[in-house]
């Protein structure tokens, strides 16, 4: 059997996993740059670039490791979706940040964990306790 997939790399594996014997194509749909508008231009900007992503005010920004917020006319669940999971992780429900950004990583009450991130535009970055073991999985833990 032959199926058709739109899933990021991890679940692609998972599936392969579950499914051997069917014939699995997965559309990588994950950006590799985002296209924001800067005024009146529109500037690329490649993920290798973006220290994370907030929300503020139900808008989404990214944040470049050179200190420029854009603008994303996306929401933090599309971006997220769209984003390698390798290099991206949804730290709280206001940022998704890469791994170049986290600086230092506090442990806090209740099991939960405090993130600063670099460049500083965000002062409290908490990763609930739900996320908590995943969060220091993914920082290499």
């Amino acid at each position: 059997m032959r199926v058709r997939l739109s899933c990021n790399t991890e679940e692609f594996h998972r599936l392969q996993k579950v499914l051997p014997d069917c014939i699995l194509e997965c559309e990588q749909s994950l950006k590799q740059r985002f296209l924001v508008r800067k005024g009146k231009e529109l500037v690329s900007v490649h993920c290798n670039d973006i220290a994370y992503f907030y929300s503020k005010n139900k808008l989404s920004y990214l944040k470049t490791f050179d200190g420029k917020n854009f603008l994303v006319r996306m929401s933090l669940e599309d971006i997220e979706q769209s984003l390698a999971s390798e290099q991206f992780f949804r730290a709280s429900r206001q940022v998704i940040t890469s791994h170049t950004a986290v600086q230092k990583v506090l442990l806090w009450f209740n099991g939960n964990l405090k993130v600063e991130l670099a460049p500083r535009e965000i002062d409290n970055v908490i990763v609930s306790r739900l996320k908590a073991n995943q969060f220091r999985q993914w920082l290499g833990e």
